[in-house]
């Protein structure tokens, strides 16, 4: 791929980019890179910064022709668990650390 293309790439890429998520920036990289051809992961992911596997995944999602519309960034139950789940003590310590008459 030629600088031109990349810098196009990364112009769109900046313009778009704080309206993005996971999901659509991934499905945006893809659709860029298979635009583009042979290649095109490659110059998608030097002029984005984004990995070459999420820029493969979101070319796979294209790929698989199912329904691309709204739903979950996520799976069910993906990300951080709350603290006060993962250590049930958590809440009492923090209380036992607060004076009673500092409370407001």
């Amino acid at each position: 791929m030629d600088r031109a293309f990349e810098r196009m790439i990364c112009t769109k890429y900046r313009s778009l980019s704080s309206a993005f998520d996971e999901r659509p920036r991934r499905l945006w990289a893809g659709a860029e890179a298979r635009a583009a051809g042979r290649g095109g992961v490659a110059a998608v992911a030097r002029a984005t910064g984004l990995a070459h596997t999420t820029i493969r995944r979101g070319v796979q999602e294209l790929a698989s022709g199912r329904k691309i519309g709204p739903r979950r960034t996520r799976k069910p139950g993906g990300g951080r668990k709350a603290l006060t789940i993962l250590d049930t003590d958590l809440v009492k310590a923090m209380e036992l650390l607060v004076e009673p008459a500092t409370r407001g």
